[in-house]
């Protein structure tokens, strides 16, 4: 898919009857995390973003709290990060009926992006 404006995203949900969106991003370990979302809410995280708990990057394969910090932590009561949503990663799910799914980049309150990479 070459999607590559918000609009674009949006025509294109209304033109296939995409009944679900389905967000999506990798905690620590890689593991897929995700939310699916309506059309109505997809415009709204287009214009505002969402709140993702950041515990993603502070918990195991398991759903286990790592005893070290490390993005997050206890310490700051794993708060949420901003995502917006990457219209350019666009993709058809073709084992989930009427689902397309973004990927969520992720943002601290600082407005820097959070990934993975920040732990090595």
């Amino acid at each position: 898919m070459n999607i590559s404006t918000p609009t674009e995203a949006i025509d294109l949900i209304d033109k296939r009857g995409i009944k679900q969106i389905k967000l999506a991003t990798t905690d620590i370990d890689g593991v897929l995390r995700g939310k699916y979302i309506n059309r109505e809410k997809f415009v709204s995280i287009l214009e505002n973003g969402i709140g993702f708990c950041d515990v993603i990057f502070g918990w195991d394969c398991n759903d286990e709290l790592y005893e070290k910090d490390s993005i997050t932590g206890w310490k700051d009561a794993y708060p949420d990060a901003l995502g917006h949503i990457d219209i350019s990663t666009c993709r058809e799910l073709p084992l989930e009926e009427n689902t397309i799914l973004f990927w969520l980049t992720l943002k601290k309150a600082e407005n820097t992006v959070m990934s993975v990479q920040e732990l090595f």
